[in-house]
């Protein structure tokens, strides 16, 4: 049976392989020893979360006997809930932290854990090092005795009319509805069915929901939002005439959007247009995280607003230390996630594809026109990324280039390297980034620049690094 180890998404694991029963109950009674430890005699409250994958709700369960069995308040939700949904419930309860049981974007035969600490975010991995060594030490003797739990220390919370009020304060939905759009809602057989669709439907806003009821094999592909998996919903915003396309992942924490033209748009972007709105029109104060693989357009809005950048590793655990650390308004990964350091320092993609929407319809421009004005005065940059499977000759390839001090790029001006997550080189315009993926055994590859061929080319370049 594998190691139970944390990365970036958390751990996963096949189920009935590695991910079983037993090592959940391993897991929860050394996250329950661990929050015993730091309590002393104070009373442990704990949220469990589930998404909408095979058995999840049942794991969920096994897990909260466990916390009970602990002396452990569980707060449970009636249903598999938004993850962002939880971090708020998290903090109005003033929990300890939490446990979500996803896989987040990987195949149904998944499924995994993700740590909340008590501010709602993702455990850091100095925390989740500690759970390891915890369930190394406790697991030559675990043995689980099936035994009945005080029901009086488990309880199921309506998590979702919280949350619902708490976005309908951090969007205005007037300025939506009054700009009477059309849109179509892709939920993505995931959490956020009666979370986003329900929100618009009820402020009186027209919308069409797609997806929107339970699938554990999620229609036989991945809850991801990008262009693949948004096919569908950029064909219903043409047909329909519609003015926008919202999506969602499985756990609500990642946004996609498709435009009037049924196009894609990726977070790279619309994220420095929404980011120079919520600065200019709604005066949204303070600096900017962005993790190391997101675009520079990010950068180049902060720079003429003087506003200033906080860059960190990938994996929204650094971000949310760093959005609390430096009272920064807004985080932004790379992967069509971001968060407002507002309540919930949380990546949420209902909140997000909310506040692109109520830009839009402030602006009264499609997203086309939007985009089409910002980079007359921004330029596009064009981002591309990729991966390769790690290899023991990639792996040392990669360690040797992390190891090596001086670099010649023909043609290209190095101005200097960046070792925050991996290896980034950092040229006049663009950058190339080469870094371990902390889920998966694959070694990424990204690049920027002002034009596709360059950014190309600068992937080749990250290519035969490793060769």
């Amino acid at each position: 049976m594998a190691e139970i180890k944390f990365g970036t998404n958390g751990w996963q694991g096949q189920m009935g392989k590695d991910f079983t029963f037993h090592q959940i109950r391993l897991t929860t009674q050394a996250f329950a020893n661990l929050l015993k430890k730091s309590a002393g005699n104070k009373e442990i409250s704990v949220m469990i979360n589930y998404d909408t994958r095979y058995l999840s709700e049942t794991f969920a369960q096994k897990a909260a006997q466990i916390l009970a069995l602990n002396k452990i308040n569980v707060f449970s939700p009636l249903r598999d809930a938004p993850m962002p949904a939880m971090a708020l419930a998290i903090i109005q309860k003033q929990m300890q932290g939490g446990i979500c049981f996803t896989a987040s974007l990987d195949e149904p035969i998944y499924n995994g854990i993700k740590i909340l600490n008590a501010n709602g975010a993702p455990a850091l991995p100095s925390k989740t090092l500690l759970l390891e060594n915890e369930i190394k030490k406790i697991e030559p003797g675990f043995y689980f005795k099936h035994q009945y739990p005080d029901s009086g220390l488990i309880h199921f919370l309506d998590i979702r009319t919280p949350y619902l009020d708490y976005i309908s304060t951090m969007v205005h939905l007037d300025i939506i509805k009054r700009a009477r759009l059309k849109i179509i809602v892709d939920n993505l057989y995931g959490t956020s069915r009666d979370y986003l669709d329900r929100l618009l439907s009820d402020t009186g806003i027209e919308i069409t929901a797609i997806h929107n009821y339970s699938d554990s094999y999620f229609g036989a592909f991945i809850p991801s939002c990008n262009k693949n998996n948004l096919r569908e919903l950029s064909r219903l915003v043409v047909s329909r005439g519609a003015h926008i396309g919202l999506a969602t992942d499985i756990n609500s924490i990642r946004f996609g959007v498709v435009d009037s033209r049924g196009r894609f748009i990726d977070a790279s972007l619309i994220m420095a247009p929404l980011i120079e709105y919520l600065i200019t029109v709604r005066k949204m104060t303070g600096s900017i995280v962005k993790s190391v693989s997101s675009t520079d357009q990010i950068s180049r809005v902060a720079d003429y607003y003087q506003r200033k950048v906080h860059e960190t590793p990938v994996g929204f655990k650094f971000m949310a230390d760093m959005l609390a650390s430096r009272g920064a308004f807004i985080g932004v990964e790379g992967t069509n996630g971001a968060a407002l350091n507002r309540i919930v320092p949380s990546k949420d993609g209902i909140l997000f594809g909310l506040l692109i929407t109520e830009m839009m319809a402030y602006y009264q421009q499609s997203l086309p026109v939007l985009l089409s004005k910002f980079n007359k005065r921004f330029p596009p940059l064009f981002v591309h990324e990729t991966q390769v499977v790690k290899t023991p000759v990639r792996r040392k390839k990669y360690q040797e280039v992390l190891q090596k001090k001086s670099f010649v790029f023909p043609g290209l001006e190095l101005l200097k390297i960046k070792y925050i997550d991996g290896i980034k080189f950092i040229y006049k315009n663009s950058w190339l980034l080469i870094r371990e993926s902390g889920t998966i055994g694959v070694i990424r590859i990204s690049a920027e620049s002002p034009s596709s061929r360059q950014t190309q080319q600068l992937m080749q370049i990250g290519r035969k690094l490793l060769e």
